[in-house]
């Protein structure tokens, strides 16, 4: 069955990227391809598994969007089928688009998905910082322009002054071109944990983290013809997938948990919040 995937220009990449023994599903004896590594790649593949494990066999044509909102407005629009990007509730205009959409079951819970505080390597303000005061003398911190969940994990530490960009390669150049001091960005399985787009390295600071704390969902169009079979088989084989224990498997893999960083500082903690 042919998949209408609406996905950015970078998930589209590194998915061809792959050998074609990494895009093969259902994984075999729950082994994940080694090299499943990044966060795009990783919502991708958990969608192509979640839909065989759901009784269909897809092939996945791909519909490119600059960002996660052009995602939505896709899949509203009924140009495809499905997104890669997991989203968080509050990201998706509920009151607009309840009727032209699907929400599936939670790919990730609660807190599970952890952020680094990242920088230039030789911004020494930024990365001898360990608490949130410390952070807001070290300079304003950069988001993308939709990323509410982060908006609202850094306004809950107090943090007011934030900039935005439009595209993930735009952060990277306007921390390079000085418009930002730091970006809160999912870890990365490289060795030094660094993270490179558009020909700039960033670098986190080691021991502190957030947490973005609202699950996060695949969204299916009501107004695809094949989106309510797609949706069925998706919440089916997610279901499958997190009873086998593959979804964490996958999800540590790709980046969302990071062994290197389970004991950093959660700055962000509940227990840790004591700005008014």
């Amino acid at each position: 069955m042919v998949v209408a995937v609406v996905c950015t220009n970078n998930a589209i990449k590194k998915y061809t990227n792959l050998p074609d023994s990494a895009k093969e599903v259902p994984f075999v004896n729950n082994k994940i391809p080694p090299e499943i590594t990044t966060r795009c790649v990783t919502s991708l593949m958990i969608l192509k598994n979640a839909l065989v494990l759901g009784g269909i066999n897809p092939q996945l044509t791909f519909m490119e969007t600059p960002n996660a909102r052009r995602e939505e407005d896709e899949l509203v629009k009924g140009y495809a089928a499905i997104s890669t990007h997991l989203f968080n509730e509050s990201a998706i205009d509920l009151a607009k688009f309840n009727d032209k959409i699907y929400i599936s079951d939670p790919v990730l819970e609660d807190g599970d998905y952890e952020k680094g505080i990242f920088c230039l390597p030789g911004n020494y303000d930024v990365l001898n910082a360990h608490t949130i005061e410390d952070l807001k003398k070290a300079g304003i911190p950069l988001i993308g322009i939709h990323w509410n969940n982060d908006n609202e994990a850094l306004q809950s530490m107090g943090i007011k002054e934030i900039a935005k960009g439009p595209t993930m390669e735009s952060l990277f150049r306007m921390l390079k071109a000085g418009r930002a001091d730091w970006v809160p960005l999912g870890f990365h399985n490289s060795k030094d944990l660094s993270v490179t787009r558009a020909g700039i390295t960033l670098v986190p600071v080691k021991g502190i983290k957030i947490s973005l704390r609202e699950s996060r969902h695949y969204i299916v169009s009501k107004v695809h013809p094949d989106g309510e079979k797609i949706f069925q088989a998706l919440q089916k084989g997610i279901k499958i997938m997190r009873e086998q224990g593959m979804i964490k498997k996958m999800l540590t893999q790709g980046g969302y948990h990071c062994n290197a960083t389970r004991n950093w500082k959660v700055l962000n903690d509940k227990s840790l919040l004591t700005i008014e």
